[in-house]
């Protein structure tokens, strides 16, 4: 796969790094199959998803998915008024983001696939598989050139998720996104809070350690994505005093307390287990 389209990509929409990830989704494409990313929240599989829609010239479609994702919201449906008025006609017939994404070529993006129920997974079988849908009542969609689904799925650890069926799972490429290196996150952060002038290289630095310590503490299921590096860097930068130990433990808190989750039965709070990951880092940091 040609490293220039790759550094096309990387730098036409900002993504730092990720290189050897969309050169999997470029070969994946180049041979026409679907692409589903697995990955933690917050590595940017949407931003990934979205760039790649936009480089093969796509109508870019999106469905977030949850238990109340049912087959209407997916394809689409009969507006009652209008059928009365019109019958089952196409003018009266709502569409869906997958009947819209076939009608167009488009990319249909699916968030969370694995937060789906398995009878709406079951109906895009077809439109993987051949390229058609069926709507009752009114005709068979066949799908224009270009038509591709790119989903994500979060881990199966996840609380809320669910198990992805064998015969969808049968029908996508498969590329997991990893977090990125620490030198790549620093990056990231960066290139996010540029415009912030009190911003400087330690606080990246510290605040990339520490969103990556609660990556490795047992007691947390989930750690930090980069989201968190960017809040409380982006927090820390607005306190007179950068050099405070119990201001970066306040923002830290403030930044991660929602973006952890903890393993049942921990015996620490939170508060308590973050203000310990910010202690820690601090003193092996060239913290003053």
């Amino acid at each position: 796969m040609s490293t220039d389209k790759i550094k096309e990509i990387q730098e036409k929409y900002n993504i730092i790094g990720r290189v050897d990830e969309i050169r999997k989704i470029l070969l994946a494409r180049s041979v026409g199959k679907n692409i589903l990313i697995e990955g933690e929240v917050g590595v940017g599989k949407t931003t990934l998803a979205d760039a790649i829609s936009i480089y093969y010239d796509s109508d870019f479609y999106r469905i977030d998915c949850s238990e109340e994702t049912l087959t209407h919201n997916l394809i689409g449906f009969f507006d009652p008024p209008l059928v009365i008025s019109n019958g089952y006609v196409e003018d009266s017939y709502v569409f869906g983001p997958l009947t819209l994404a076939m009608k167009n070529g488009g990319c249909l993006f699916i968030n969370e696939i694995n937060r789906m129920p398995e009878s709406t997974q079951n109906s895009l079988l077809t439109a993987l598989d051949e390229k058609i849908l069926e709507i009752p009542k009114l005709k068979t969609i066949t799908a224009k050139d270009g038509f591709f689904i790119i989903a994500t799925l979060n881990p199966s650890a996840h609380v809320g998720v669910n198990v992805l069926g064998e015969a969808i799972m049968d029908r996508f490429i498969w590329i997991k996104l990893d977090y990125q290196s620490p030198e790549e996150e620093r990056e990231i952060i960066k290139q996010v809070l540029d415009n912030m002038s009190n911003l400087d290289d330690n606080i990246i630095d510290i605040s990339q350690k520490i969103i990556g310590a609660t990556r490795k503490i047992v007691s947390i299921r989930r750690g930090s994505s980069i989201r968190g590096g960017i809040d409380l860097a982006a927090l820390i930068s607005q306190y007179d005093n950068h050099q405070s130990t119990q201001n970066w433990i306040e923002a830290a808190v403030m930044a991660l307390f929602n973006k952890i989750e903890l393993e049942d039965g921990s015996t620490k709070t939170k508060n308590e287990i973050i203000s310990d990951i910010v202690l820690s880092v601090l003193n092996k940091s060239d913290f003053q």
